[in-house]
């Protein structure tokens, strides 16, 4: 029977980019059995309500409040940090919404509000003894996730990739978390102005970055920026609903 996760997210390019993460993980924990083809037969990734609504995090809150969910209270008597609220009204509007769910992906960026790890967590927290639900915040922007798996593959991507390292005063794919957030997407440490100039604003070329680079490359680079936390957990709280997962 195909598994069913629901994806908030704040837009398709972040679903896009946490599903084909999160099937790489798949595909390779179950390398001895489970292929591409088959794949789809094992998860199903949901990014809209019944009605066509998508499932981000400004959809949901809509979603939820038509709906009359509200979502109240202190979590373990603590108040709630930053998106705690809005991960504890999600979580019961996808509950009561969406058939047979099996899980539930938060994709957040982290932006300049690192608590939001907590608050998201702290929302989960409430909720144990359910479905799983994964937590993936991109620090500090998904596009540092992306530019961690930029590889040169041509001279004139070696060039680019010294020129951000001279401008930067380091390599912005080993040390993407050290990029900042911000309105000013000019900025010379924005990941957005990063990843334009490293893809030539080339969807594809961003794509070939989680797809294609090797997930050890991934898992190395993004051990400060929250791809690896995510890969993790992915492996540790979905896989296990699929099969036996290996150690190691």
């Amino acid at each position: 029977m195909t598994l069913r996760f629901a994806v908030v997210h704040e837009a398709e390019a972040d679903f896009s980019t946490a599903v084909e993460l999160a099937d790489r993980v798949l595909l390779d924990t179950f390398s001895y059995w489970l292929d591409e083809e088959s794949l789809p037969f094992q998860r199903e990734w949901i990014a809209e309500s019944a009605e066509g609504w998508r499932l981000t995090w400004k959809g949901v809150k809509k979603l939820a409040d038509e709906a009359g969910v509200r979502a109240y209270g202190h979590f373990d008597g603590e108040p709630g940090e930053a998106d705690a609220k809005a991960a504890r009204r999600a979580i019961l509007y996808l509950l009561a919404s969406i058939p047979s769910l099996d899980g539930i992906l938060f994709i957040r960026d982290q932006d300049d509000q690192p608590e939001r790890w907590d608050g998201l967590d702290q929302a989960r927290h409430q909720y144990l003894d359910g479905i799983p639900i994964v937590v993936g915040l991109a620090v500090v922007e998904r596009e540092a996730w992306v530019i961690c798996g930029f590889d040169p593959q041509d001279d004139n991507e070696t060039v680019l990739i010294e020129a951000e390292r001279q401008k930067l005063g380091f390599d912005p794919r080993h040390r993407s978390h050290e990029l900042t957030a911000g309105k000013d997407d000019q900025a010379p440490r924005s990941p957005k102005r990063v990843l334009r100039q490293f893809s030539g604003d080339n969807w594809h070329r961003e794509r070939h970055c989680w797809t294609n680079t090797p997930l050890e490359v991934l898992r190395e680079r993004g051990g400060e920026n929250g791809l690896t936390d995510f890969l993790d957990e992915i492996r540790d709280r979905i896989a296990r609903l699929i099969g036996h997962v290996p150690e190691g």
